[in-house]
């Protein structure tokens, strides 16, 4: 069902307290043995194991994009309406200013965000669309849009010769709205009516391209995109969907279904996390869907909620696929100690793997060395 019908101009309500995990009883345990068959059978044939060859991907990716547009509530995809861009103040530091704006996904769908540039632009730039996490600021009862706990990155962009796009989220925006349906909210209709926000956060994140392409200072053909956690999940939906972006580095936005189900990640989670699963999918194939743009991996390596070893497993089923197409070279992992958290190990590793594939600084991978300060 379009995404312009189901997205319900996204309510606005406060963010809810994450439940508690499921109760341990025979019941459940009976379902959990359930679910974890289920498991079995999507690694069976949800996956990549019956690509052989480079042939039998390039003749089956493209119905894959259409499946997952579909599970995203996006097949057809909405009308591009007009966007409605709309910059709302400004604010300047050393090498770098922002744009406060506004624009419509959907007529009245507001995205609030922030558009990063260098001081001065004298020729068309690389640009970076970055999606937000779960990260929640709030002053004085007003939401500042979960964009303000990302804004080091934005930051670091303009001052290195980039522009950035921040956007918020449907749940943590600046317009609070709602994530949490069936996690907490009781709302089973969304699955039953192939609602997931999701998909409303990768349209959000498209339409932040289609404005992007309207910037003089941006040039069109260079587009990168990364994120963490949500943000991390939702740059894997937009790179799968829109080959306009170029090179991406989501980080820890996705694992293994085995790591979702049985191992109970997916307690961790809200339903912007995942798509409707109509085609049982697994989710190297999801992550196969960039290839063969560049696309860096990024997690860490203690993280409770994308634990490692999956990440692992993802990475080796699809460096295969990228080995069929002749671009293993375009495919990395970045792995930093800790938790889940945004940590400047993770930043680095993005920034050099933007730099490299952008810009076309250092080809040969032999290092270059971000510049941080306290303003990223």
């Amino acid at each position: 069902m379009r995404l312009l019908l189901l997205s319900a101009l996204a309510v606005t309500l406060q963010a809810a307290p994450y439940p508690e995990k499921t109760p341990d009883t025979p019941g459940n345990r009976m379902l959990q043995s359930y679910w974890e068959r289920q498991v079995h059978e999507i690694e069976l044939t949800g996956g990549l194991k019956d690509i052989q060859k480079a042939e039998d991907w390039k003749a089956k990716a493209p119905e894959y994009r259409r499946q997952l547009a579909e599970m995203l509530g996006l097949d057809p995809m909405p009308e591009r309406t007009p966007l409605q861009a709309t910059k709302t103040g400004e604010l300047a530091g050393n090498g770098w200013r922002v744009e406060k704006m506004h624009y419509q996904a959907v007529p009245g769908l507001y995205v609030t965000a922030n558009l990063y540039l260098p001081t001065q632009v004298a020729k068309p730039l690389p640009a970076i669309l970055y999606v937000c996490g779960h990260a929640n600021v709030m002053k004085n009862g007003v939401s500042y849009g979960n964009k303000t706990g990302y804004h080091h990155h934005g930051i670091w962009f303009a001052r290195h010769g980039y522009v950035c796009l921040i956007i918020d989220t449907v749940q943590l925006g600046e317009i609070r709205g709602e994530h949490h349906g069936t996690y907490s909210k009781g709302r089973w209709w969304w699955v039953s009516r192939g609602y997931t926000p999701a998909g409303l956060e990768a349209w959000a994140g498209i339409r932040g391209l289609d404005y992007l392409e309207t910037r003089p200072e941006v040039d069109k053909t260079r587009f990168g995109i990364t994120g963490r956690s949500g943000g991390g999940a939702y740059s894997w939906w937009v790179a799968a969907l829109d080959e306009r972006i170029k090179a991406a580095a989501p980080t820890a936005g996705v694992t293994s279904m085995r790591n979702h189900i049985v191992d109970g990640c997916v307690e961790g989670h809200c339903d912007c996390m995942f798509q409707v699963n109509t085609y049982r999918w697994d989710y190297d194939r999801l992550v196969a869907l960039v290839a063969p743009r560049p696309l860096l991996i990024c997690n860490t390596d203690k993280d409770s909620i994308f634990p490692i070893d999956g990440v692992f497993q993802i990475h080796q089923s699809v460096r295969r696929i990228y080995q069929m197409l002749d671009a293993d070279d375009k495919l990395g992992l970045q792995i930093a100690e800790g938790p889940h958290k945004d940590l400047q190990p993770l930043h680095i590793g993005a920034f050099h793997w933007f730099e490299r594939h952008l810009k076309g600084a250092d080809p040969n991978g032999t290092g270059l060395r971000p510049v941080f300060d306290e303003n990223g």
